[in-house]
């Protein structure tokens, strides 16, 4: 069991993101987003499509159901919300995919799963639930030697996040390790986990409208193509596991 993790905490979290679960919508920019996540986790796994997967904070089980649909892996997502897991298993279900997928309540901080478990191991959000401070060790524990962990950050030096990232100097009165590649690589080889490659996108203007996800999805190819690395709002990064 990861020493970070307790009860009172655990609680919190947790009622956390059931609260979110209940304000949770479908969009065309959340469809956007699922696409755009899936597509470059594919990239970074380039010819990799079989093996057993774990989605850490799998949501409504969106993307495991487009990565299900264009590969051969066998998916578990977890969450921490009840709401979310019974949302995404009926999502699973109306696609036809329970025989690939299957969703299950769990927490980053006390993975329920045995040691060297899985292949890969995704964790999405823009804050996503791998990239926690402390649970990189748990994360390594139930990934296979030279398994593969993808995850994404919030770009914090995106031209849309520069005025957040300055509020986060503010409030830690120092660099966030998530801010710079250079402070991700070290918090993350602590436990094993070697980066190996990263993907910027979700480049789109920031925009809360009622329209098509392919508007967003051209913007992407079109102009975010140009300059991705200055407006990607997602740094998708690739770890590798190291052999013991």
């Amino acid at each position: 069991m990861n020493i970070a993790w307790n009860m009172q905490d655990f609680e919190k979290r947790k009622q956390k993101w059931e609260e979110w679960s209940k304000r949770y919508k479908i969009s065309a920019l959340r469809e956007a987003t699922a696409i755009l996540t899936v597509k470059n986790t594919l990239a970074l796994l380039k010819d990799k499509k079989e093996g057993k997967v774990l989605d850490i904070g799998c949501g409504f089980g969106e993307i495991d159901i487009l990565l299900a649909k264009n590969s051969n892996f066998e998916i578990i997502g977890c969450d921490i919300s009840e709401i979310a897991v019974k949302s995404a298993q009926n999502n699973v279900l109306q696609a036809g995919l329970s025989d690939r997928i299957k969703i299950e309540e769990g927490d980053v901080y006390k993975l329920n799963y045995p040691d060297a478990s899985f292949d890969i191991a995704l964790s999405f959000g823009y804050v996503s639930a791998a990239t926690y401070q402390g649970v990189q060790k748990e994360v390594s524990r139930i990934l296979k030697p030279e398994g593969i962990l993808i995850c994404d950050f919030i770009n914090c030096l995106s031209f849309y996040k520069i005025f957040n990232t300055l509020k986060k100097f503010v409030k830690f009165n120092r660099i966030p390790y998530f801010i710079t590649l250079s402070k991700i690589k070290r918090e993350f080889e602590k436990y094993g986990l070697v980066f190996e490659a990263q993907k910027f996108f979700n480049t789109y203007p920031p925009l809360d409208l009622e329209i098509d996800s392919k508007i967003f999805l051209i913007f992407e190819d079109t102009v975010g193509r140009i300059f991705r690395n200055f407006l990607g709002r997602v740094r998708l990064v690739r770890f590798k596991k190291l052999k013991k």
